[in-house]
């Protein structure tokens, strides 16, 4: 092999890993992303929690009040089931589920970094060879045009 073929291996390389390295870097924007969206959801549903937890202990002040009228229990009583009901169980649920959605997006994403990072350290190594055999070939080509001039 000529050390022009070489060099045109080692530049195949060199464009290889500087594609992985820009997968790497958009995979890496992706993940900081999905952290914030994490957060952001993490955050929502601490505050929806404590906003329902705030409400349910009002309700308790209102309930533990003296009677005032036939409605003020089933004012209570729907109060209480919408606190405390199907649609609150679903909608903490619901930002539960967005949770594990994002932290299984996270660990997709970290698997192709992964990748990424080992087909580098492949392309790397493949590269690192290719241009031990250059150093070779070219002190073969030197030693072969000194013996031709001789």
């Amino acid at each position: 092999m000529t050390s022009d073929e070489i060099r045109g291996k080692i530049q195949y390389y060199e464009q290889l890993i500087a594609g992985y390295i820009e997968e790497k870097v958009q995979r890496e924007k992706e993940l900081e992303e999905l952290d914030l969206l994490k957060a952001r959801v993490s955050d929502l549903q601490s505050r929806f929690g404590d906003r329902q937890a705030q409400r349910q202990r009002s309700l308790s002040m209102l309930a533990a009040m003296p009677q005032r009228n036939r409605i003020y229990p089933a004012y209570c009583s729907g109060m209480q089931e919408l606190l405390t009901g199907q649609m609150f169980v679903r909608t903490y649920e619901g930002l539960t589920d967005a949770r594990q959605k994002v932290a299984g997006k996270q660990g997709d994403i970290m698997s192709l970094l992964e990748d990424c990072e080992r087909r580098i350290r492949s392309a790397d190594s493949s590269m690192a060879y290719w241009k031990a055999r250059l150093q070779e070939t070219l002190a073969a080509e030197m030693k072969q045009a000194e013996e031709a001039n001789v």
